[in-house]
């Protein structure tokens, strides 16, 4: 991505509160630089001029990778969910990856076939002898539906297994669409996964699910329009189709590093646990044909997010490095992908692993290099830059993930926030140190006025930095909040990668106070919640506590499942509240109740109470000891979730 180059001058002249007619030369300067080095990058991402080994070649649909000898589209719709149309709104970059991304089934040899462009993900079924085995059903049940009825025009052979690559949302949350909770506990259906996959689904339905559910909204700019003024692709796919998020748990589990050999319907598989984007991700490996599915350890036809500015844990990059080493053992001649076209050739295929691997390593190494020299993370984004033959090739092109943004995940990651300057450990409080900083750079107007000049002057970024201190100092101040917005959209205009893009045009809108919130990702759905096991589900509601109103509270409320033999106590002490997964003798609150009635409570959303008070008279939700007061006294010291649009992010 773009180095932004701020001169001394601007500093300098900020701080001395010089006249604006100094200061504005100083940042039209910055700007001029600025733009020398957008065009410059510009030319680092013309892929089809720079890039020709010979060995990776697009197909004549543009749907694959090769000569087509054992990959053949089978039809196409005519369609496609991206926005392709030239415009003076989006980086020609961004249109061209959006060109690959026509709806299309694709088949491989005989028996293999991709549902592509129909979402971010790609479903794939393989027909066995007797049965079909679908990988990633897709990201919601109605994107999914559309899937499973152009599969079925193929085969009707029953369903056999489900495989989930990994426990993101776009992978599992079509399953409804295939299969229903008693299929799957009565053996009929096999669903696959890593073991950790259930642990990780909580952990972004439930514990972060209002923050990531809001993040992932900016991420896929969900608050504007779709179109050039908006999202145009999503870059793993063409967008990501919203509906219905279903999960029903898997009942075959892989350990963690572990393999799986298994044959279904006559279809022989090795399934291998491949640590990378995420610890649940799972290759499969088809020795009869010498076909991979890779999964997300490649996330399409992008450098990778080594880290996802919606927010994730660390993502290790040496462990996904040396993931892709484990794929590239296996003698493929056909790798095909949950994101991103399918390759033919045993070279491409090598090529391709062989090239995304060196990327993220490099990346890595080079990080690690420039830290032990001292680097923090603005000066790390200028050091570490992909070398040429890596840059230029076409699966590594910044539209999904950037170097940049991966540098400064490296860093926190291995070092922690602390980047050695003690001011850091006691910095001034936010909203003073804001007020400062107005101060200092000459007052409000001076503020604005530079911005103005930066603006003009192509420096978008350093615009909407300088303004944040006005908008801090007084959150009402709407003259700053439009220029940043103006900063913003201008500069979205000219990213090559989508979740910055993304990121910026959902600010404006926040900015401005135009967000739409009809479009949002919700992660926090029913059908996931009431799918977990039910220790998860009491687990999620201890980061909930309002801790500063128990401070001087000690009470234990325990709940008895009479349907699955469960039982546990939440205590609140002194502001925690420790899960038990038993019920404590001297609970101040017992509930004799089923599993079943809990899911019905979660289901309730705002008619809790009428869901409970049935339950009672229908003696499903008894109380042996304490009663509805106490419970609705012990219940008040939790949370609810904050609405998602009280949740500012830039206005702020």
């Amino acid at each position: 991505m773009k180095k932004k180059i701020i001169t001394v001058a601007i500093v300098s002249a900020l701080m001395a509160g010089c006249s604006n007619t100094s200061t504005t030369e100083a940042t039209s300067q910055a700007g001029h630089e600025h733009r020398t080095s957008s065009a410059a990058q510009y030319q680092n991402i013309d892929l089809d001029a720079r890039y020709d080994d010979g060995i990776l070649k697009e197909h004549e649909s543009n749907l694959f990778w090769g000569e087509g000898e054992r990959i053949k589209v089978l039809w196409t719709t005519g369609e496609t969910l991206a926005y392709t149309e030239e415009s003076d709104h989006v980086h020609p970059a961004l249109i061209d990856h959006g060109r690959k991304m026509q709806q299309a089934i694709l088949q491989v040899d005989d028996n293999i076939y991709l549902g592509y462009g129909y979402g971010i993900n790609t479903p794939v079924m393989i027909e066995g002898d007797d049965g079909i085995i679908i990988v990633d059903p897709g990201e919601s049940v109605e994107m999914a539906s559309v899937v499973r009825n152009e599969f079925r025009r193929i085969t009707d052979k029953p369903l056999k297994a489900i495989i989930y690559s990994h426990n993101h949302i776009d992978h599992i949350s079509g399953v409804r669409a295939w299969t229903t909770d008693e299929a799957v506990a009565s053996g009929e259906v096999k669903i696959i996964a890593e073991e950790g996959l259930t642990a990780a689904v909580a952990n972004w339905s439930s514990n972060l699910g209002t923050l990531f559910g809001h993040r992932t909204s900016y991420t896929g700019a969900k608050h504007v329009e779709e179109g050039e003024h908006g999202t145009v692709n999503d870059g793993l796919g063409p967008r990501f189709m919203q509906g219905q998020i279903s999960f029903i748990e898997p009942n075959v589990l892989i350990p963690h590093l572990g393999e799986l050999d298994i044959t279904i319907s006559g279809v022989r598989m090795k399934i291998v646990n491949v640590p990378s984007e995420t610890k649940d991700e799972l290759v499969i490996y088809f020795p009869g044909q010498k076909i991979l599915h890779a999964a997300e350890v490649l996330q399409g036809e992008n450098f990778p997010n080594l880290h996802s500015i919606r927010g994730t844990k660390f993502r290790d990059p040496s462990m996904w490095f040396k993931g892709i080493d484990v794929m590239r053992q296996f003698d493929t001649e056909i790798m095909i992908n949950s994101h991103g076209r399918p390759v033919e050739g045993k070279a491409a295929v090598d090529n391709v692993l062989t090239s995304y691997r060196d990327a993220i390593q490099f990346t890595h190494d080079q990080t690690i290099r420039y830290m032990n020299e001292g680097q923090t993370p603005d000066e790390l984004v200028e050091s570490v830059n992909l070398p040429e033959h890596l840059a230029s090739h076409p699966w590594l092109g910044e539209h999904y993930g950037t170097v940049d943004h991966a540098v400064r995940q490296i860093y926190v990651g291995y070092n922690g926030f602390f980047e050695g300057d003690p001011w850091q450990l006691e910095p001034m409080s936010y909203d003073q140190r804001a007020k400062a900083m107005v101060e200092i750079m000459g007052g409000r107007k001076t503020i604005i006025n530079n911005a103005t000049a930066a603006i003009e002057a192509g420096n978008y970024t350093w615009a909407a930095e300088i303004l944040s201190h006005n908008i801090t100092a007084d959150r009402a101040d709407m003259e700053s909040r439009l220029l940043k917005s103006k900063a913003y959209r201008l500069w979205a205009a000219d990213q090559v990668n989508i979740n910055w893009r993304n990121w910026a045009l959902n600010a404006a809108a926040e900015l401005e106070g135009t967000r739409d919130f009809s479009n949002m990702i919700s992660f926090a759905s029913m059908d996931v919640l009431t799918a977990l096991p039910s220790h998860q589900i009491f687990d999620m509601m201890t980061a909930t506590l309002v801790a500063e109103d128990t401070l001087d509270v000690h009470q234990k409320l325990a709940y008895r499942f009479s349907d699955t033999g469960e039982s546990f106590t939440i205590e609140i002490r002194r502001g925690i509240a420790q899960l038990h997964k038993v019920a404590l003798d001297d609970a101040d609150i017992v509930i004799d109740t089923t599993r079943d009635v809990l899911n019905q409570i979660l289901a309730a959303g705002p008619n809790t109470t009428d869901v409970i008070g049935e339950n009672m008279l229908s003696g499903e939700f008894r109380f042996t000891s304490g009663g509805v007061k106490e419970f609705g006294q012990f219940m008040g010291y939790f949370a609810t979730a904050m609405p998602p649009e009280e949740i500012m992010l830039i206005v702020r």
